[in-house]
């Protein structure tokens, strides 16, 4: 890590037990993290995140999506919504219902709870908002939001993307019968785990694994992987070029970056 490197400002969603940040928290107090989580937010209120965050002195909220999501339509009728519902439908992918009334409610409903994150995470004004096991997909409102002046939003996923999208890559990798399984970062986008791929690692399946050892082996990487790309951030070391066929490719310029992929490896054939 550069030592010139600034420190990022981070507000921090997650759904449960919070080992993600609490690896970030370990590492910046190490001073092995440039940055700083500055707020951590949860949709569940009983989420092990939320005490790991207090404990360390960190803000920490609960938005209660639960709440939000039983508007009824005479409620949402009386809301004035910050974003224009017709058009969010036409462009988000994550709300599959046919019906266009209750698709289109539902969608109000996830905005609405939205709205509290976003003005919750705006009062903090940090650099990037990290998604660590947070277990809601977000419309285009919360990431056009944050999007809107450059890619803010991170995303870890379990999985080797865009292989096994969702919820359970490591599951959907043991399943598969893969012999390598391994996690990514990358840009959140309007998709589910379709944004631009910042770094990946491996970790072997070995013959006798079962899903509880490929998830540990995961999680370690995990840490090392999330930890890593934010000192990229950090030092300027994470380029953006255009990609074939319009998208964005992500290109890190770190001169010790076939180093730091290669030790990813030889540590994860370790445990």
């Amino acid at each position: 890590m550069a030592h010139c490197a600034r420190k990022l400002r981070l507000a921090l969603l997650l759904s449960g037990g919070g080992t993600n940040l609490q690896a970030m928290i370990d590492r910046s107090v190490a001073g092995t993290l440039s940055a700083e989580i500055v707020v951590v937010l949860s949709d569940r209120p009983g989420a092990f995140g939320l005490e790991r965050a207090a404990k360390a002195k960190i803000p920490a909220f609960h938005v209660d999506y639960k709440a939000f999501l039983k508007h009824s339509p005479t409620e949402l009728e009386k809301v004035e919504l910050p974003v224009d519902l017709a058009d969010l439908d036409r462009r988000q992918k994550i709300v599959k219902n046919p019906d266009p009334v209750e698709r289109r409610a539902r969608l109000a409903r996830l905005v609405l709870a939205e709205h509290e994150l976003i003005r919750i995470i705006d009062s903090y004004k940090p650099d990037y908002v990290c998604l660590a096991g947070f277990m809601r997909l977000v419309t285009p409102y919360f990431i056009n939001h944050f999007n809107a002046g450059g890619l803010r939003i991170l995303n870890v996923h379990p999985a080797l993307l865009p292989c096994f999208p969702g919820q359970h890559g490591y599951e959907d990798t043991f399943e598969y019968g893969c012999k390598w399984g391994g996690v990514t970062v990358h840009f959140a986008d309007e998709g589910e785990d379709t944004g631009p791929i910042i770094a990946q690692a491996v970790y072997p399946i070995w013959p006798d694994d079962d899903i509880d050892k490929i998830r540990r082996r995961g999680l370690s990487l995990e840490y090392e992987v999330y930890s890593q790309v934010l000192n990229w951030l950090a030092q300027g070391d994470v380029a953006l070029k255009s990609a074939p066929g319009g998208g964005t490719r992500v290109v890190i310029t770190d001169p010790n970056y076939a180093g730091i992929l290669g030790g990813w490896v030889a540590a994860a054939c370790r445990t």
